[in-house]
């Protein structure tokens, strides 16, 4: 029996679950597979597609850029020529959601404000990238849809205040991307996430699909279920470094993660010109921004529970 048999699969992954600034980015991709899933491997391989950590990085963004926007252009027509096209054209939530825990002051302003003309980083597609997209789709992998959410500082303390941890929303943010892509799928699928933290059970979460969720395996590296509605859905360590489909998506969650710093960043930075860029991490030049942004951030009316976790 084929472990990977064609139809439709779905990937989704979390990016930025850690860091002291920016938001959390949860990426889903569907990808229609139509042939081998070996092939199919081997082309995502060869286009760049994998663990988002070990192909991008702070600051070295060009590459991934170029690959996430020829993908999106030869899979799906989309050719965004600013952060704010793309961000409306893949986000899951309405804008009412995302600026519902906003306050008052120029907090809004910061997360939203800056344009951000596309390519950011330098890395617009050429050639090169365009074949290596259709390359992808050649070997029988078909992009029907990306979509993410972006869970901003507030809203996680906030959450945290009430009980659940940034894992919990993690989480809760992968299954409603399940469940949103299942509709644009329009059938059965093949679901793979990242495995959340080191949590070996998630059928009570998934229940929220499914009242009736059967358990498969539940082990430390993978954790798998039928849920009926939507398919299989397996929570896999590292899944981002083996299934290209949340390899897709990791990488997308990337690519969105570092355009949302850039856009906080740009706003800062017109109030403290010698602003440098920091990565949101927990390192001394992340350490060092928050101290430099402190005092415009409070004449600003920024709450540090919008900025820092």
């Amino acid at each position: 029996m084929n472990a990977h048999p064609p139809g439709l699969r779905l990937g989704v992954d979390e990016n930025g679950l850690g860091p002291r600034l920016g938001p959390m980015i949860v990426t889903g991709a569907l990808i229609a597979v139509s042939s081998d899933w070996e092939r199919f491997v081997s082309a995502a391989r060869s286009v760049g597609i994998g663990d988002s950590k070990g192909l991008c990085a702070h600051g070295a963004m060009r590459e991934v850029e170029a690959t996430v926007l020829a993908v999106l252009d030869v899979h799906l027509g989309l050719r965004p020529s600013t952060f704010a096209e793309l961000f409306e054209a893949l986000n899951l939530d309405g804008d009412a959601f995302l600026r519902a825990l906003c306050p008052d002051g120029e907090a809004p302003r910061m997360c939203f404000d800056a344009d951000v003309a596309l390519p950011a980083f330098g890395g617009a597609p050429d050639d090169r990238h365009r074949d290596g997209a259709r390359a992808l789709r050649d070997a029988g992998g078909l992009v029907r849809s990306v979509r993410f959410t972006s869970v901003c500082n507030r809203r996680l303390n906030v959450e945290r205040a009430h009980g659940r941890s940034r894992f919990d929303v993690d989480l809760s943010r992968m299954l409603d991307l399940v469940r949103a892509l299942r509709v644009d799928a329009g059938g059965s699928v093949t679901a793979v996430c990242g495995k959340v933290g080191g949590r070996k059970r998630y059928g009570d979460a998934l229940a929220a699909l499914s009242p009736l969720v059967a358990v498969e395996e539940e082990i430390a590296s993978r954790s798998a279920y039928r849920v009926p509605g939507v398919g299989s859905v397996t929570f896999l360590q590292d899944a981002d470094e083996s299934d290209p489909v949340v390899g897709l998506a990791s990488l997308v969650g990337k690519y969105v993660r570092e355009l949302s710093m850039l856009r906080i960043h740009l706003d800062l930075r017109a109030h403290v010109p010698e602003l440098g860029a920091a990565s949101g991490y927990h390192d001394p030049v992340t350490t060092r921004y928050i101290a430099a942004t402190a005092l415009v951030r409070r004449e600003r009316r920024i709450p540090d529970d919008c900025f820092e976790r």
